[in-house]
């Protein structure tokens, strides 16, 4: 059974929360602006939201296809290098 909130959550961090769901890497000045509330706030409702388990961790969603064809030209090695590679080592 979850433990009950020592934090009361109000409709400002409900929306903070959906903001951050729809890009985590939005700026603090603007989900500030967006709630008409300050920066520093905006930062310590975030750190309590953490705090409280809400928050949990923010996280990449990659898509797959665009990943490998950006890792096809531009990789570390770069695959078609990797491809030449094998094909030499044969």
């Amino acid at each position: 059974m979850a433990q009950p909130l020592s934090y009361p959550v109000d409709t400002k961090d409900r929306r903070l929360v959906e903001i951050l769901i729809d890009n985590a890497r939005t700026p603090l000045e603007d989900i500030a602006d967006e709630l008409q509330i300050s920066v520093e706030d905006v930062d310590q409702r975030i750190n309590k939201l953490e705090e409280i388990g809400i928050i949990k961790v923010y996280r990449a969603v990659v898509d797959p296809y665009l990943y490998s064809m950006y890792f096809y030209e531009n990789g570390p090695m770069g695959m078609k290098e990797w491809s030449r590679s094998r094909r030499a080592k044969r």
